[in-house]
């Protein structure tokens, strides 16, 4: 065997060992209130042609044709997705199970189960998610197993919306890609949990107006955070909590002064509470795939509040992905 040969059959080896330490599993559920009785949710998700309207997976393809028969619904979407559902087993208004197969953009399959539970105020919609990954992916089982999470609590959102006559929770408006001017921003340091800062950015938002106010500097600018690092196993942000200013401020103790170049940005603005913001800026990262744009490589994502931020309050947000040119 030659050195060439022997060496690809070793990495061959090596990889497979590799893969093999991960099981490939995917694991996720999600549980949302409907004000609405299990009879009418259960119809809705039951009768797969009525899925176009709330089906996660095709957030970006709404027009697209879906095909269903009854007991199945197929989509094939170029650079958003190729995806089917199938009816296994079905208890009328208390449950239903489906099987899920995904080719694109992930490879997986699994188990869809749903339960409908009687609730005060309307229906307790539980959605659980069973599968694996294929065997070449399961090294990024967790990132399938995190973007499902999120796939299935967007999908609850967008059904209740279907079924509730009050208006939705949250509206999502792509706006594209838009030039933006060069800013000056007066920052502080911000690390925490991914779950909490819905509640964590505004009084850090609050604490630096305080700071330029008490220095005698203009704390009315927008409200900007930028989004260094997302640890999705850990769940953690590191991120810059800052006021715009003029780039020549001189800042006090605890502030610095980030200086931000012109560039493009894909856009999105959000109008709802900061709890789903999460849910925002993944559908974000989706149209940018989708629209095959490539993300910056130095410029961090970052969020401008046009307003007031507070948990449970419903506030207008703008979402920037810089790109790279």
């Amino acid at each position: 065997m030659s050195a060439l040969l022997f060496a690809l059959a070793l990495l061959t080896v090596l990889l497979l060992v590799y893969m093999g330490r991960y099981s490939g599993r995917v694991r996720a559920e999600e549980s949302r209130l409907i004000a609405a009785p299990p009879e009418a949710i259960y119809q809705r998700v039951s009768d797969l042609a009525q899925w176009q309207a709330w089906n996660p997976w095709l957030e970006h393809a709404r027009g697209a044709r879906a095909e269903a028969d009854g007991i199945a619904l197929a989509w094939d979407v170029p650079h958003v997705g190729r995806g089917s559902v199938r009816q296994t087993r079905q208890t009328p208004s208390r449950a239903l199970r489906q099987r899920l197969q995904f080719a694109l953009p992930f490879a997986y399959r699994g188990r869809s189960d749903w339960r409908f539970d009687p609730a005060p105020g309307g229906t307790q919609v539980t959605w659980r998610f069973k599968g694996r990954v294929a065997f070449t992916l399961r090294a990024f089982a967790a990132t399938v197993q995190g973007a499902t999470a999120l796939d299935l609590r967007f999908g609850l959102d967008r059904l209740a919306a279907t079924l509730e006559s009050t208006p939705p929770a949250y509206t999502l408006d792509y706006l594209g890609v838009q030039e933006q001017r060069a800013h000056a921003y007066a920052q502080a340091h911000h690390r925490g949990p991914l779950d909490k800062l819905a509640a964590e950015l505004p009084p850090r938002i609050k604490e630096v107006r305080e700071q330029l106010a008490t220095a005698g500097l203009a704390a009315t600018g927008t409200a900007t955070i930028h989004y260094l690092k997302t640890q999705l196993k850990l769940r953690i942000v590191d991120c810059r909590v800052g006021v715009e200013l003029p780039a020549d401020a001189a800042l006090p103790n605890g502030l610095k002064l980030q200086q931000q170049a012109a560039h493009a940005a894909y856009v999105l603005r959000y109008d709802g509470p900061p709890e789903a913001l999460e849910l925002a800026w993944y559908q974000a990262m989706q149209r940018l795939r989708i629209e095959q744009h490539q993300p910056h490589p130095q410029l961090p994502p970052y969020a401008c509040y046009l307003g007031e931020s507070a948990p449970g309050r419903r506030g207008v947000v703008h979402l920037y992905l810089p790109l790279k040119t």
